[in-house]
């Protein structure tokens, strides 16, 4: 095997697998590496979204991290589930498949931040194209007046196939009467930019099938592309300040002629740039690892979205047809809350954050509905009808740390994200919980409702008593080697090079300088392409070949 490589690029998530195709696929081929530390996943290449799931969450399954938070001593002592994605397609092989891209102002706030255009809406919007092969069809006609996806906003030549699923629950209509009756507006296609309303996200699901990075950009690899799999990466490799390749666990030493590019994710990345040298050096030296580059920002300021679920129970209405067990996509809504924005907690915030909240299309909150009964230990009576919800921050202010517990590699790092440490984070999500109990009180629910579980009412007290108790992770972890203008504030200038050091770069969630208000895999994606044009760019590569996913070859992976 080749040793030595233009390119190296570490993790084959959504940014790694996008970046090592299109770089590879650029006019002057230069050869590139994308080093894995997880399998294949061939074994769960044709699953079905849900089987996927079941499976990657499986325990000891292979295509999980299996990763946990330190103890929430705040809120109960939990110990939250962090799981991530491990081997080709990363996080995309093992997420909810939900597909949502978010607000055009929180793309334009990330390009005034850094100082860089590229990360506003005017190229985002044309570089979700390069990605999406969207079917704009629904599975329930009698919807069309409320889900309505116009196709000249999106793209059908991108790779990553998106549907809308093949088959609704029949009773799916009811949760947008619920939220017109509590005054919300229905937003035909919460992808378009402005996510406000409730609505419809798309799935990355094509005939039952899950589509990943690694199915969408890695299908067909040409010669000058090499994956390497099961090579968890140790250390970078350093000749005084650059960066010359990188080093396995188990002692391979792969060299980068050009560059080597981390996308390992929120939480691997920090941990590969500790390892590296690259961190506080108070940290570094506890565990004797020699400093590189001294950067404090690096594993701090982890950003993500945690949520708590709501529930009730209604009589099953007997005269609806039978349906799928199960709703896909979810019915799913982004709202501005009047009672956040006029709180004692959103007035001590940065000036910067409370404007950014104030544009258009910037939400307080997200819910997203048909929420498993067992987030609420229940399980319904044959007689019923389960309608669970979940509340979602946007905007989180508390931030959380990525530190190293040794200088082993194959040892987890600790994830501490101190959800809820923050007062307006709290407030948030007890105005959310509010307002999720108010639509789920709606007429079209409250002459059938048996029960209500979550809080035992609306009180700040009691939703506050069950949030403690009950909150999890969206798996939205973002923002430890976050992008910005100064070594003092960031990890990575606005061309993802590490600041300090020459030829490395970080591409994945943890450059964004604040969570982006949406799930975020649509971002990981985006990442990937504009990062592979910078490069493109920068080297004289040529212009970034965009082409669709090709039919699998019998071309070997090492």
């Amino acid at each position: 095997m080749e040793r030595a490589y233009d390119f190296i690029v570490v993790g084959a998530g959504a940014s790694g697998a996008v970046l090592a195709s299109r770089l590879a696929h650029t006019p002057n081929v230069p050869s590139v590496l994308l080093v894995e530390a997880g399998g294949s996943n061939d074994e769960a290449a044709y699953l079905s979204g849900a089987d996927r799931y079941n499976v990657a969450f499986a325990a000891g399954s292979p295509l999980n991290w299996h990763y946990k938070t330190t103890p929430q001593t705040h809120l109960k002592g939990q110990v939250i589930d962090y799981s991530r994605g491990k081997g080709l397609g990363g996080s995309t092989a093992i997420n909810f498949c939900g597909w949502t891209v978010g607000p055009r102002d929180d793309y334009d706030e990330w390009a005034s931040i850094v100082g860089d255009e590229r990360f506003a809406w005017s190229n985002v919007k044309n570089v979700l194209k390069r990605i999406s092969n969207l079917d704009t069809r629904i599975p329930d006609q009698t919807m069309n007046h409320r889900i309505n996806a116009k196709p000249h906003n999106h793209s059908t030549s991108g790779n990553l196939d998106l549907t809308y699923g093949e088959s609704w629950l029949p009773d799916v209509g009811d949760i947008f009467t619920a939220a017109e009756q509590s005054g919300h507006r229905i937003n035909p296609d919460v992808n378009n930019g402005d996510p406000i309303g409730m609505g419809m996200g798309s799935v990355c699901i094509a005939k039952g099938i899950r589509a990943t990075s690694s199915s969408a950009y890695l299908s067909r690899t040409p010669p000058n592309l090499r994956v390497l799999v099961n090579t968890p990466v140790a250390r970078v490799l350093f000749d005084g300040k650059r960066a010359i390749g990188v080093e396995s666990i188990d002692g391979q030493q792969l060299i980068a002629r050009k560059e080597v590019i981390l996308a390992g994710g929120a939480l691997n990345t920090p941990q590969i740039l500790k390892l590296s040298g690259i961190g506080t050096k108070n940290e570094l030296e506890s565990l004797n690892i020699s400093t590189v580059q001294e950067l404090p920002m690096v594993g701090v300021n982890l950003q993500d979205h945690c949520f708590s679920t709501v529930g009730v129970v209604l009589e099953k209405d007997t005269a609806l047809p039978p349906g799928p067990p199960t709703q896909s996509p979810t019915p799913m809504g982004w709202f501005k809350l009047p009672s956040v924005i006029s709180s004692s907690e959103f007035q001590k915030l940065p000036l910067r954050v409370q404007k950014h909240m104030h544009k258009a299309t910037v939400p307080a909150m997200e819910i997203a509905t048909h929420s498993l009964p067992s987030f609420l230990a229940y399980e319904p009576a044959d007689s019923e009808t389960y309608v669970g919800a979940i509340c979602l921050i946007m905007n989180p202010q508390s931030k959380g740390t990525v530190t190293l517990q040794s200088s082993d590699p194959s040892i987890a790092p600790l994830i501490d994200p101190k959800f809820l440490t923050h007062s307006f984070d709290q407030r948030v999500l007890i105005e959310g919980i509010r307002e999720v109990m108010r639509i789920q009180s709606a007429p079209i629910f409250s002459s059938r409702t048996l029960k209500r579980l979550g809080p035992a009412d609306d009180s700040d007290e009691a939703i506050w008593q069950h949030v403690k108790g009950n909150l999890r992770s969206s798996w939205h972890m973002s923002c430890t080697a976050m992008m910005g203008k100064s070594a003092e504030e960031a990890v990575v200038d606005s061309k993802f090079k590490v600041f300090g050091v020459e030829g490395l770069r970080v591409i994945d969630l943890s450059v964004c300088p604040f969570v982006m208000n949406t799930h975020t895999q649509s971002v990981a994606y985006v990442l990937g392409e504009i990062g592979a044009d910078v490069l493109a760019e920068e080297y004289a590569l040529g212009q970034v070949e965009v082409r669709g996913k090709a039919e699998p070859s019998s071309e070997e992976k090492l």
